[in-house]
């Protein structure tokens, strides 16, 4: 990581190669996540401090944050992503997220899958990789990209910057918030629909929550390769999220469970067990019209 003491300020000292998540509460108080669950760190930040390195890290990354915008996020220098939010929204104080990566990189080897089938299945077909907030998605990702083939083009599609790959034949397209006038928007929707204008092989969309899963899936039935990630604690969940997601993003009910399964080829559950990362993978069936994700 290359970020500066003079832009973490304090919190500088609590970063070690084992840290993964350094957070604020709403009484200043600093959390650390080192792998194991959060601890306190003993450091207490004032509103003035917290408000003072939470705004300067998302501007060095290009965010903006202000009392007109009391929300943003960006990504820093090694890959280091920073969440702020500035009262009223935050209720008692600025609360400030930073999410930091892995010193060494994380190779499929270092996952644990059931046996070769299910590891050789995340890495063909369409692939969905699910999971809850630190489980490992986005490094069981980012390990599936680094085996890749160049001769595949990658292109990368996210929010705030966060996969880093070794393939060398990639693409990263990244959406930009509107400006203080209102215009300049570019969101995932706008960015998967130009990614298919750049020739992409592999598809790959850091996190589905919205309205660009209608044009993901349309891209995955017309024959590109995906990988993404989303939000589901377990098998059990990921049919009844996609099928959440299918609506809000405009697919028709009744065609739902038909398209998201055949764009789909395999589900993908990462769990975080002690230091290590456990991966169950499943595949989309249709049960009397509802989508399911079974176990392989």
């Amino acid at each position: 990581m290359t970020l500066s003491n003079i832009e973490l300020g304090p919190l500088a000292g609590l970063v070690t190669d084992r840290t993964r998540d350094i957070c604020t509460d709403g009484a200043g108080r600093v959390w650390v996540d080192s792998g194991d669950g959060f601890e306190l760190s003993g450091l207490t930040l004032t509103p003035h401090d917290a408000r003072f390195i939470g705004v300067g890290l998302v501007e060095s990354g290009g965010g903006r944050v202000d009392d007109s915008k009391p929300i943003g996020d960006a990504s820093l220098a090694g890959r280091v992503r920073v969440h702020v939010a500035l009262p009223p929204v935050a209720r008692d104080a600025p609360l400030i997220s930073l999410r930091l990566p892995r010193p060494t990189r994380v190779r499929l080897d270092d996952f644990e899958f059931a046996d070769d089938a299910t590891r050789i299945a995340c890495l063909t077909g369409s692939l969905l990789i699910a999971g809850v907030t630190g489980s490992g998605k986005t490094t069981l990702l980012s390990a599936i990209l680094d085996s890749t083939t160049d001769a595949d083009r990658v292109v990368v599609i996210e929010d705030v910057s966060e996969i880093s790959t070794e393939h060398r034949n990639t693409a990263y397209l990244s959406t930009r918030v509107a400006n203080p006038d209102g215009g300049g928007l570019i969101d995932l929707t706008q960015l998967v629909r130009e990614s298919l204008r750049m020739r992409p092989d592999v598809l790959v969309i850091g996190e589905i929550r919205g309205a660009e899963f209608r044009d993901y899936v349309l891209a995955l039935t017309s024959g590109h390769r995906g990988i993404a990630t989303v939000h589901a604690g377990s098998l059990a969940e990921v049919g009844a999220r996609l099928t959440a997601l299918a609506l809000v993003a405009g697919l028709p009910f009744d065609a739902v469970a038909g398209l998201v399964q055949s764009a789909v080829s395999t589900v993908a559950v990462c769990e975080r067990v002690g230091a290590g990362v456990t991966v169950t993978v499943g595949k989309l069936v249709i049960d009397n019209g509802t989508l399911l994700a079974t176990a392989v």
